[in-house]
């Protein structure tokens, strides 16, 4: 009976790694435009001596997904995600001060804010209040108009 509960726990666990690298932060699946933004922040960050410690979550979604994301965790219906226009990120230790807070997520923020996304698109920070999936996260995309949200 435990072999047998390991067995589906193991196999259930691999399909989550398959699903998260193979498609939710595969970059290959985003529009050229907000993927520029994105390295973009990262050179920025390596530029001014700061870690470029980001990991990507979330790029484009199936709209089974984006359903199970707006019921649990307020997502967007209708989501730039569904057509691989945004990308959401963690935001690491950028500072190198030994923490990831609010700190790094500002860092981040403001490059992608004044001078990446500028009035280009949309701009979104989650912070401290956020669930599990999306705290320390920022997300980006490229509508085309200025939009900000926190």
């Amino acid at each position: 009976m435990i072999r047998r509960f390991l067995y589906v726990f193991v196999v259930f666990l691999l399909l989550l790694l398959m699903l998260f690298f193979l498609y939710l932060n595969n970059t290959r699946l985003v529009e050229p435009t907000v993927l520029q933004c994105y390295q973009t922040v990262k050179e920025t960050l390596r530029k001014r001596g700061y870690s470029p410690n980001l990991m990507v979550i979330s790029t484009k979604r199936h709209k089974w997904l984006n359903n199970l994301l707006v019921y649990f965790n307020g997502a967007a219906s209708e989501s730039l995600h569904l057509q691989g226009q945004a990308i959401d990120f963690i935001v690491y230790d950028v500072n190198r001060d030994g923490k990831s807070d609010g700190k790094d997520l500002d860092i981040v923020y403001k490059i992608l804010d004044q001078e990446i996304i500028v009035n280009k698109g949309g701009l979104g920070i989650y912070k401290e209040k956020g669930g599990f999936f999306n705290k320390q996260m920022i997300h980006i995309d490229c509508r085309g108009f200025r939009a900000r949200w926190e």
